[in-house]
């Protein structure tokens, strides 16, 4: 028997076959809207980094990167909104920085600003405006804005850092410990850099051994760190580890042989441990070094070689 189909059947059966045919064809229209969008992005991106490795001027920089914001809010190919303010957030915040490089506070801070509106939620405004604070000793402020930063994203390294810096210089060292802790775990570049301001917050609470395993980090990373060396001295002279914190001050000066501080903590160690000579030496460096008191250790230096040269065996 032939099978008769009715006009209802057949419009049935077409549109079964047009539906999947229409889909088809959508989501291959979309996916080239999408590779035509990331085409562009990754252009502009290219454009950013252009501006930066190229340009030599700040204001050269900040033209160029108002320009690109220009373009990216014309271009039609950013079907994405969320992708879009991604590039908006990058160009801002590279003008921000500019401005605040130049010490232009006020401009700085409305880039910052604008960040913040084109996406509240994005925490690159918040510690963006942070370092405008910090930068014009507005802590109070620039501890709100980092803890604001934190909060939308807790693996952001610089905001537990200037953060921590900011705890420090207000003398909560706990809660700076806390933060620069919690930023070495995220291991950004600057560990050496948290690691010296950990020594110096332990050597700062009388911590001395834990500030010596933080400045042995830092030489670890940085065998010219004349700090990291003068510092570690400093907590072996507290110690009352002569040897090597004499030790400490020699690879110093030998990194830094005219700064006149150096061959002080010398001088003052070779004295404690009743090395007359040696500290004479050093206090004659210093009146070479200074002759026009520069340091203020002119007439200490004077007094301190009159008081040791009686003590001199022949």
């Amino acid at each position: 028997m032939v099978k008769i189909y009715s006009s209802l059947t057949y419009h049935k059966f077409t549109y079964a076959l047009l539906i999947p045919l229409l889909v088809v064809l959508s989501s291959c229209g979309l996916f080239d809207k999408e590779l035509k969008q990331d085409e562009h992005i990754s252009h502009f991106r290219h454009q950013i980094a252009r501006v930066v490795d190229s340009l030599d001027t700040s204001k050269e920089r900040i033209v160029a990167f108002k320009t690109i914001i220009e373009d990216i809010n014309e271009d039609n190919a950013l079907i994405t909104p969320r992708k879009k303010n991604l590039l908006l957030i990058e160009g801002h915040t590279y003008i921000s920085n500019e401005y605040l490089d130049a010490k232009n506070y006020k401009k700085a801070m409305e880039y910052t600003n604008k960040i913040i509106e084109i996406d509240s939620t994005s925490p690159r405004g918040y510690y963006s405006r942070g370092c405008v604070y910090q930068a014009t000793n507005k802590d109070s402020l620039a501890i709100l804005d980092y803890s604001k930063a934190l909060s939308l994203s807790s693996g952001y390294a610089d905001a537990y850092y200037n953060r921590a810096l900011l705890y420090e210089e207000k003398k909560d060292y706990d809660l700076a410990l806390s933060d620069l802790n919690k930023a070495a775990k995220l291991n950004p570049p600057y560990l050496r850099d948290i690691y010296y301001n950990r020594g110096e917050i332990y050597k700062t609470k009388e911590s001395y051994d834990k500030a010596i395993a933080e400045y042995n980090k830092v030489i670890d990373l940085d065998t010219l760190n004349i700090m990291a060396y003068c510092n570690r001295g400093d907590s072996y002279f507290l110690l009352k580890n002569l040897d090597k914190a004499i030790l400490d001050y020699n690879k110093s000066i030998l990194l830094d042989s005219a700064n006149v501080h150096l061959y002080l903590k010398r001088a003052t160690a070779f004295e404690v441990r009743k090395d007359y000579n040696d500290a004479i030496n050093d206090y004659k460096k210093i009146l070479r070094l200074d002759p026009n008191n520069r340091y203020d250790y002119y007439s200490e230096a004077k007094k301190a070689i009159k008081k040791l040269k009686p003590l001199v065996k022949d």
